[in-house]
């Protein structure tokens, strides 16, 4: 399970905000990080999964769908053989590139 910690408020403008897709990705990189350090590694690996569609959309994007699969079998077989470690290293790899 995933806690909300809230944070202090931010005050906009009543004008529209529009939150771009960068943006979105340096949040879940934050959110990545954090749950690996709480030892949340399920719930990192929801936010890995999350950012590496989101990071697909991207035009001029560098990771490829397969890269993205890769990445993802690679934590995921580490999380089943127990290697919390190794899935760990695999999602900061991704979060820090």
């Amino acid at each position: 399970m995933i806690r909300y910690t809230p944070h202090g408020a931010t005050l906009l403008r009543e004008e529209p905000t529009v939150v771009t897709t960068p943006f979105l990705l340096d949040m879940l990189d934050s959110a990545l990080i954090e749950n690996i350090q709480r030892g949340n590694i399920e719930a990192a690996y929801g936010v890995l999964d999350l950012s590496i569609h989101l990071a697909l959309t991207l035009e001029g994007n560098t990771l490829t769908e397969a890269e993205g699969r890769r990445i993802l079998l690679k934590v995921k077989k580490a999380m089943d053989k127990g290697n919390i470690a190794g899935a760990k290293q695999h999602m900061v790899e991704f979060a820090l590139r």
